[in-house]
């Protein structure tokens, strides 16, 4: 096919789109896409779990608006002529518009998450509606994302694909809970409640610890497992671990590369996010045959059957999140046949080499449209 992406995003350090990137490039290279990545504000060793083949460029952005920055990311599509820029998310979208000026190289630009905060301020909003204009296709990972784009008026008169997270069934598969709790050096008795996330706001670890409170002193043979590192609540997070009523019940495990043993260490993985497109972690917890008690928020109603593979909930308040988990840590079968279920579902709808040959079929028809348009011309 011999096709040449360049994904462009503000950084390249551990997060669940970071790491589908990855995976891409793994799976892409097998159809003779070659994928390179331009990191705008740092990158770190995270990147070697990308193909050793490819081309990672940290363009050192400064703060606010560095238009110096952007030059160079022009620089160097001029240099290496990429077949489709692909940015994803606000900041990388900003810069790959300024770095192509008038330079037709189709844009395909990825939205991976709900919008929140400042994000839906009308001249925010305006200001994307400006840039959609641009893009050759704007993607989400959820058709939740598509729905709410389209309630804030982003959707008119713009392509826009549904392009959902795969996962690797293979590495992320069930394995023996008592053996990977011992690798973790995680006590093999009881149940294991986790989270998967970096520490920022919108991952709420403050308001799961609220509920863990209420949750370990009715269930005492529950633990409550932690997973991830960076963002700017980790400090905070570790101080409130420190003085929690349960905190030697609570493990802190940071970045860890063998996901697949923690995720099966667990018995519920929790996810109190406020902003989703579709998660990777629940995917990823869901295909090691944990079950997913995860926030009614976008793309939970995509991944969960409730009752049948994990469970969403209204997540406003600590009492929400403890009724929501006690309801299921309370029936330690049902978790293990959920769990099963929910292995049987990603192998069927959300296996990698199904995202790929969406992203594949996407990129050739960009190609594809740009040499008609050249003919036409």
């Amino acid at each position: 096919m011999g096709i040449s992406v360049l994904h462009v995003l503000h950084s390249y350090r551990p997060g669940g789109m970071e790491n589908m990137i990855g995976q891409m490039a793994w799976e892409l290279s097998r159809s003779g896409i070659a994928v390179n990545v331009c990191a705008l504000a740092g990158t770190d060793d995270f990147k070697s779990r990308l193909p050793p083949d490819t081309c990672v460029w940290d363009l050192q952005k400064q703060r606010g608006l560095d238009l110096r920055c952007a030059m160079r990311l022009r620089s160097l599509i001029h240099e290496i002529k990429p077949d489709v820029v692909h940015s994803h998310n606000w900041n990388a979208l900003v810069y790959s518009l300024l770095a192509l000026g008038t330079n037709r190289t189709p844009l395909l630009h990825g939205e991976h998450a709900l919008f929140y905060g400042w994000e839906r301020s009308p001249w925010r909003l305006w200001l994307r509606k400006l840039f959609y204009a641009r893009c050759d296709v704007v993607h989400t990972v959820s058709q939740g994302q598509v729905q709410d784009m389209a309630r804030l008026g982003l959707t008119k008169h713009v392509a826009v694909q549904v392009i959902r997270n795969g996962v690797d069934t293979q590495k992320f598969s069930p394995q023996d809970k008592v053996s990977c709790r011992q690798r973790l050096g995680i006590p093999t008795d009881g149940l294991c409640i986790g989270m998967a996330a970096r520490f920022v706001p919108e991952k709420r670890h403050s308001l799961l610890l609220r509920a863990f409170e209420q949750i370990g002193a009715i269930f005492p043979q529950v633990r409550l497992v932690l997973a991830g590192a960076g963002g700017n609540c980790q400090t905070e997070t570790q101080a409130l671990v420190a003085v929690h009523p349960h905190a030697d019940r609570i493990l802190q495990l940071g970045h860890r590369d063998d996901m697949s043993t923690v995720y099966n260490a667990l018995d519920l993985h929790v996810v109190t996010s406020t902003s989703e497109g579709m998660s990777n972690v629940t995917l990823e917890a869901m295909s090691c045959g944990v079950p997913v008690l995860m926030n009614a928020t976008c793309g939970s109603e995509e991944l969960i059957h409730q009752g049948h593979n994990g469970n969403t909930a209204i997540m406003e308040t600590a009492e929400d999140v403890t009724a929501a988990i006690g309801s299921l840590v309370a029936q330690p079968e049902l978790l293990q046949v959920m769990g099963r279920q929910a292995r049987a579902g990603i192998e069927l709808e959300y296996p990698l080499a199904k995202t790929a040959a969406h992203y594949a079929s996407v990129y050739s028809s960009l190609v594809r449209m740009k040499q008609t348009s050249k003919e036409g011309f």
